[in-house]
C-alpha cells in the first residue's frame, strides 16, 4: 500500500478537478485550496480501486478545518484528478470516517 501513498503524494503537484467534485465541495462548503492543501499536508487511505473502470483510484480521508472530507480521485503520473468529494455521514462512517458502517 506504501507504493500507493507515495503515487498519490507525487499526483498531487497538480490536481484536476472533475466538475462533479467541485459542485459537491461547493455544497459542503469545501474550498478548493483548502482542500488540496489538506491533501497535500496528510490523508489516509480508506477504500483502494485498482480495478476502476476508469482508472486506478482511491478513496482517501483528509482533515478541512479539523473535519473530516472524503475525496476519490485517481493518481496519475503527473496529476491527480479528483472524481467526487463529500463529507462522510457519521451514520455511515465508524468514528475515524474509515470504515463503512454495517447495514
Amino acid at each position: 500500500m506504501q507504493n500507493v501513498i507515495d503515487k498519490i503524494h507525487r499526483s498531487l503537484k497538480t490536481i484536476l478537478w472533475r466538475r462533479h467534485a467541485r459542485i459537491e465541495a461547493e455544497n459542503d462548503n469545501i474550498s478548493e485550496s483548502c482542500l488540496e492543501d489538506a491533501l497535500r499536508g496528510g490523508f489516509r487511505i480508506v477504500e483502494f480501486y485498482p480495478d476502476d473502470p476508469r482508472g486506478e483510484s482511491a478513496l482517501v480521508l483528509t482533515l478541512v478545518d479539523r473535519n473530516p472530507v472524503h475525496v476519490v480521485l485517481a493518481p496519475m503520473k503527473d496529476l491527480s484528478y479528483l472524481i467526487t468529494v463529500y463529507v462522510p455521514e457519521p451514520d455511515k462512517w465508524d468514528e475515524t470516517f474509515t470504515k463503512r458502517r454495517r447495514k
